[in-house]
């Protein structure tokens, strides 16, 4: 091999790993580039009707797509009720019916609870469904069920059964899918910050963090 070819050869190695550093250096750059959040219209997630703790002094409000019968709703319940109490005048919650096909009673949930807010008792209602989730899940009908819940939080069981019923319940129901559908919701429960979809765990660790994180 004379002079020639091995600087030729040199040469070629050089670029090379002048090229694999370049290729590393790009793929570090664009896997650590921030990625942009997801920013969804607030008159689709908010409506006038939608059931919310509403505080005109709140500087974040946490909007939350959801399925009665759905577990993980129900395990980041109890987190985000102490995240609203803990935070009380400076975050609204928002809930809006989500109830997935594949869970047969999270619609008849989703009415039960909006006939308990015809009787102004709805977050009443909103965390005995979820405490009693087992319960009603998987039975054939569980209106009296639901019933029996009314009664024992001092509504008038007959009339939430007969507002179940009501046409208005079902289309405002039938409106949150819609809009959870345009927002890009396909999974329960899906939440947005400030309009923001959140991408993080939804135990009370994680929403605690992100609450103070956007609150300083």
């Amino acid at each position: 091999m004379n002079i020639m070819q091995m600087t030729n050869e040199a040469k070629v190695l050089t670029g090379i790993v002048v090229l694999s550093i370049a290729l590393v250096i790009g793929a570090v750059f664009f896997l650590s580039k921030p990625e942009k959040p997801i920013v969804i219209d607030a008159a689709t997630l908010v409506r006038e009707d939608s059931l919310m703790t509403s505080t005109e002094s709140a500087k974040l409000t946490i909007v939350e797509f959801g399925d009665f019968q759905c577990p993980a709703c129900k395990m980041a319940n109890p987190g985000l009720k102490q995240i609203v109490v803990e935070n009380s005048g400076q975050v609204n919650f928002v809930f809006r019916h989500y109830p997935l096909p594949m869970h047969k009673n999270a619609q008849p949930a989703a009415k039960a609870v909006e006939a308990a807010n015809m009787q102004g008792k709805v977050w009443e209602m909103f965390d005995k469904i979820y405490d009693t989730q087992e319960e009603w899940a998987e039975v054939g009908n569980p209106v009296d069920l639901f019933k029996k819940y009314a009664s024992e939080l001092g509504l008038d069981a007959e009339k939430l059964a007969g507002d179940m019923n009501n046409p208005a319940i079902m289309d405002k129901i039938n409106k949150d899918i819609s809009d959870g559908n345009a927002s890009g919701v396909n999974s329960t429960p899906t939440l947005y910050f400030n309009n923001e979809l959140y991408k993080k765990g939804v135990g009370y660790t994680d929403l605690k963090a992100e609450v103070e994180a956007r609150l300083k």
